[in-house]
């Protein structure tokens, strides 16, 4: 499971922005999520993957290699939140005509994840692994002109385009609006309770449809309601929702959904199992009480409460 503990770079704060550079900014990655970031869950037509193979690529896969790239990137020192720039990079490749392919061969899967991590952390990490570290971490399965071969294939199917919006990335621009009333430790506190909650999604298929935008005002919630009015007036946590709602137009309404699930998978992690209770997710409805499916305590204050104790 992802650590309770950020690296200074994951856990930092954005410099203070002038509000019209910031709304240009969210702005611009509302649109890239809308358009060529855009994914779907490629893994939803069971049928039609069947025709790829007989054992096609499936959820176990992508979690198994998640904690595969999250040992890499531990053992290196790297950011976490370039695994889920990668497996951004591998979701996107899928969804082409030609990453399809791929769903019907679990060797070349593993593979193209593995390159897309490599390729996250030549962009994003300070030092980059050589391709011939990757095909020893492969116990000899690939070698490396394999992956040379499949970072080509990849990027020029995504046609270079590598800087999408990744729900850290808006949880960071979101947090950049925080009412300046908020005392820093809060700050500090709601941004390591959100970033966790965005490592958490990355291993779970379900979440790979739903924008990043979404899950980073979802987790944001979480986040207000896990800490308390202690840290964060009633008052300024209104205010700071509606400067999220205005900003990225998006109405918290639209996001609650998400935000039960992703309270719901980290308190499962915990104490059950995952995908049992989000069926019953899936088929809540808003007149319905969430509260029933964790013993009458809201799941965001449950999972506060898990944070709090995990972060000690």
């Amino acid at each position: 499971m992802p650590a309770l503990t950020p690296n200074n770079l994951e856990g930092s704060l954005l410099p203070a922005l002038d509000q019209n550079d910031l709304a240009d900014l969210i702005a611009i990655m509302r649109i890239q999520e809308e358009t060529t970031y855009m994914v779907h869950d490629y893994l939803a037509d069971k049928e039609e993957l069947r025709k790829l193979s007989a054992k096609p690529v499936d959820e176990d896969c992508r979690t198994k290699m998640c904690e595969w790239c999250y040992h890499v990137i531990d053992y290196c020192k790297f950011r976490r939140e370039t695994v889920g720039i990668g497996m951004s990079f591998l979701d996107r490749y899928l969804c082409t005509r030609k990453g399809k392919e791929t769903l019907g061969n679990r060797k070349e899967y593993q593979l193209a994840a593995m390159t897309t991590l490599y390729v996250a952390i030549k962009m994003h990490e300070p030092m980059e692994i050589e391709t011939s570290l990757l095909a020893d971490l492969s116990h000899g399965m690939y070698d490396e002109m394999e992956f040379v071969t499949m970072e080509q294939t990849i990027l020029q199917t995504l046609k270079f385009r590598v800087n999408g919006p990744t729900p850290l990335g808006f949880v960071q621009h979101f947090m950049a609006l925080a009412p300046k009333g908020i005392h820093h430790r809060a700050t500090q506190l709601l941004m390591d309770f959100a970033r966790f909650q965005t490592e958490l999604v990355i291993s779970h298929q379900k979440f790979v449809a739903i924008r990043p935008s979404e899950i980073g005002f979802a987790a944001i919630l979480n986040a207000l309601e896990g800490i308390g009015e202690n840290l964060v007036s009633k008052k300024d946590q209104a205010a700071f929702i509606r400067n999220i709602e205005d900003f990225s137009e998006i109405a918290k309404e639209d996001v609650e959904k998400t935000q039960l699930k992703l309270s719901l998978l980290f308190i499962t992690l915990i104490e059950g199992e995952y995908e049992d209770v989000l069926k019953v997710a899936d088929s809540f409805k808003e007149e319905e009480e969430p509260e029933k499916l964790t013993n009458g305590i809201s799941p965001s204050k449950a999972l506060g409460n898990l944070f709090r104790r995990g972060s000690k």
